[in-house]
């Protein structure tokens, strides 16, 4: 005979939490970074990274696993920025899908398509 078990919605509530805590434990790059690797201004990074999340939801794979925001207060400038935090595959997504005339951008398809390639022979 199979048994039901009934969770306490207290306790559901609980185990979201604890699993949403261990998602972000894995976020330990900086979205602003990005700008090393000639992703140069905000429009840029923020096109980037809404297409990432788009080929995370395409393919089934929830977007809050390998991106979140913060807000960041710089009281002596009296402004709140959002900063984003990512998994190591949410970055490289994010830099993958960078202005096409990116040389990191490009490289980094290249390389990839390179390797799949070669795997493939």
């Amino acid at each position: 005979m199979t048994s039901i078990v009934r969770f306490d919605s207290r306790l559901i509530a609980v185990l979201e939490a604890f699993e949403e805590a261990l998602a972000h434990r894995e976020l330990n790059y900086s979205i602003s970074a990005l700008k090393r690797y000639g992703l140069s201004n905000q429009g840029e990074v923020d096109f980037a990274l809404k297409r990432a999340m788009a080929i995370c939801r395409g393919l089934g794979i929830n977007p809050k696993r390998h991106f979140t925001y913060f807000y960041k207060v710089d009281m002596s400038e009296r402004q709140v920025m959002r900063e984003w935090k990512a998994s190591k595959l949410g970055f490289y997504l994010v830099l993958c899908n960078g202005m096409p005339n990116n040389p990191f951008t490009g490289a980094l398809q290249i390389e990839m398509l390179t390797e799949i390639l070669h795997k493939l022979e």
